[in-house]
């Protein structure tokens, strides 16, 4: 698609939307999360390759790395075997023959184990902003992400009377 949009780097450089989307990024992301500088984020962007890396990084950020944190990660994780949070012994070597009681003594204690699998289930879990309620008659159409952006014009102007003091 880039390739599409942009037929040379020139164009890139041209692109107004693009320096105001990095600038945007940098300056409101990062540094309004709390980063000093841009987090290694490029302050501008004059090639192809680059665009390509960054756009997918902040594609693979909001689709996929999200839906890992926020969705099935407990079924997986939740059976030690299948991804052990800590090896009590080091991975076997090529050729070495692996046992029963090789693997359970090499697998973490039960304590570890579980703390692992409360660790994924929150994770797996939902928190109040991914919440809707659209098939209830009971609760809002647009649920808690309603509720937050009706008060998003109040808490931004209340924070802007914080921050100029």
């Amino acid at each position: 698609m880039v390739n599409l949009a942009y037929p040379t780097n020139e164009d890139i450089k041209e692109d107004i939307e693009i320096e105001n989307f990095i600038r945007e990024i940098v300056d409101e992301g990062f540094r309004y999360r709390g980063f000093a500088d841009s987090a290694g984020f490029p302050r501008s962007i004059s090639n192809k390759e680059t665009l390509i890396e960054y756009l997918t990084a902040i594609i693979f950020n909001i689709s996929v790395f999200r839906a890992a944190v926020n969705f099935d990660t407990f079924t997986y994780y939740s059976y030690t075997p299948n991804a052990p949070s800590c090896l009590k012994l080091p991975p076997p070597k090529q050729d070495e023959i692996i046992t029963m009681d090789r693997i359970l003594n090499t697998l973490p204690v039960p304590v570890i184990s579980f703390i692992a699998m409360d660790i994924s289930y929150h994770l797996s879990t939902f928190s109040n902003m991914d919440k809707f309620y659209l098939g209830s008659d009971d609760m809002s159409r647009m649920g808690m992400i309603g509720e937050n952006m009706a008060a998003a014009p109040e808490q931004v102007e209340c924070l802007a009377r914080l921050t100029t003091g």
